[in-house]
């Protein structure tokens, strides 16, 4: 892993990258001055096998994680099948009980948070026996899919060992530049021969792989997962319309041009899309169903809404007006709910910090594994406070708001922000990012990791500038790598 400072520079090269998608370039500093977002000229090179070594990381990472949401899962009484009859009108979790509970999520959400990740596993969520004075449906299982996620790891090329910062599992950004802008920079660069050029398989994943036959290894996540959906409510046309929503308020552009990003790898793949706004999606009162208001106050002529893919929070969503009718639905024991990517899980269980000491609980003790992590506790645990050089992170918190990094018991970098508020936080060990001099001067790279499927899937690089830039934080830089460079 090496940092190239003085790399070729593209004739026209904001108006190509534009062209293709990266419309949010500039970004206005509180002085007034322009930053680019994207840097022409560096860029990271990499061995096969450090990108072998990331990869075996990410898969190894991925299967921690599945085990961290299995057990955060079983600490939530209603994850029990008797409990869930018994509890019908009744609270059972707290947060000396139930993990869900302790990392502020609301209680009417816990059982389509399990039900969403246990979908498609009969022997757990399926039951036939009647219910309790007939007041709970007979649960199935259904099938809750999801498509793309992200790692954040700190990484510092061969001889070192890939660590988790953290993951983002529902709603990660930078897949443009990650699956588009860089793939085409290296292409028209033609700074390798290798086959490889860059590890960014993530437009193919998505979309799927030309083929002769009709083999599902070559479907694509979008194909397959639509399949697997249909198998589970076969009521659903062969291509149902998938819906994309974003929110208008974030007004840079990111948001809509990374969800319109994936809405065409889903038209690509064959479906029937519509890109629409947060504020678009309404209830219908009397059709008891989520839709699509194209007119405010039209609910009642709204689309029906079978499948939306949301960039936006599920944190926010379940504490807003609209989420517990939005949870109802989706625990329609007749399937007709609205289907929601990415599923409630995926924030609940896996995209918040409390996912780090859950790890380190589990995996602490054992080698092979405890080398992918750092040492994370929630902060007001008496093990936080044997430690002298940490991060502070919120519970729930993005672009690195409200970080504290403290060394030797000093603050060296604060971030504060309005995350944190309920007070959740963790602490992990300090692992400052590695550092990289260059023309902008010290330059400190995250690596972001995407998952397709949650298989790896390819790498993006974001890095902060001096010594702000141990945050990664929105006025950092994306800056593309290749593989094998000459």
């Amino acid at each position: 892993m090496r940092r190239i400072p003085h790399g070729p520079v593209r004739p026209g090269w904001q108006l190509t990258n534009f062209s293709l998608g990266l419309t949010y370039n500039d970004t206005e500093l509180p002085d007034g001055t322009m930053l680019s977002y994207w840097q022409e000229g560096p860029y990271y090179d990499f061995t096969e096998r450090e990108i072998t070594e990331l990869e075996t990381a990410v898969s190894t990472l991925r299967a921690m994680c599945v085990e961290a949401g299995d057990w955060m899962v079983q600490q939530c009484p209603r994850h029990d099948r008797e409990t869930r009859r018994t509890a019908y009108f009744t609270s059972v979790c707290n947060p000396n009980t139930c993990y869900l509970a302790k990392i502020g999520i609301p209680e009417y959400t816990h059982e389509q948070i399990i039900r969403t990740w246990y979908d498609g596993d009969a022997d757990t969520w399926q039951h036939t026996d009647k219910d309790l004075d007939g007041r709970l449906p007979v649960q199935t299982p259904d099938y809750s899919p999801s498509i793309y996620g992200r790692f954040d790891l700190w990484y510092n090329g061969e001889g070192s060992t890939p660590r988790l910062l953290e993951y983002n599992a529902q709603t990660p950004t930078s897949l443009v530049e990650a699956a588009v802008i860089q793939w085409h920079w290296a292409d028209q660069t033609k700074l390798t021969s290798h086959p490889w050029m860059q590890w960014n398989s993530i437009h193919d994943r998505l979309v799927g792989w030309p083929a002769d036959g009709e083999d599902p290894a070559d479907e694509g996540a979008w194909k397959r997962n639509i399949r697997k959906l249909r198998e589970a409510r076969p009521w659903l046309p062969e291509k149902p319309k998938i819906f994309f929503a974003y929110e208008t308020s974030e007004t840079s552009g990111e948001d809509r041009m990374n969800v319109a990003y994936l809405m065409a790898t889903a038209e690509e793949a064959g479906f029937p899309v519509e890109l629409i706004a947060m504020s678009q999606i309404g209830w219908d009162v009397a059709g008891d169903r989520v839709v699509f208001v194209r007119k405010p106050g039209d609910e009642v002529n709204a689309e029906p809404i079978d499948v939306i893919f949301m960039l936006y929070p599920w944190e926010w969503l379940w504490n807003e007006e609209g989420g517990k009718a939005f949870f109802r639905n989706m625990a329609d024991p007749g399937k007709r709910g609205t289907v929601w990517i990415e599923p409630p899980y995926t924030a609940a269980l896996l995209g918040n910090k409390g996912l780090l000491p859950v790890l380190w609980n589990l995996f602490g003790d054992d080698p092979e594994r405890s080398k992918y992590l750092l040492p994370s506790y929630f902060a007001e645990s008496t093990k936080a406070a044997s430690l002298y050089s940490y991060a502070k992170k919120p519970v729930w918190g993005r672009e690195g708001g409200s970080v504290t990094l403290v060394k030797n018991g000093d603050v060296i970098l604060d971030n504060p922000t309005s995350y944190g508020a309920d007070g959740l936080f963790v602490v992990q060990e300090l692992c400052e990012l590695p550092s990289f001099e260059g023309l902008e001067g010290t330059v400190h790279p995250v690596l972001g990791a995407w998952l397709v499927e949650g298989e790896p899937a390819g790498l993006g690089i974001r890095e902060g500038v001096g010594k702000d830039g141990l945050v990664t934080r929105n006025t950092g830089h994306f800056v593309p790598h290749t593989v094998g460079a000459e």
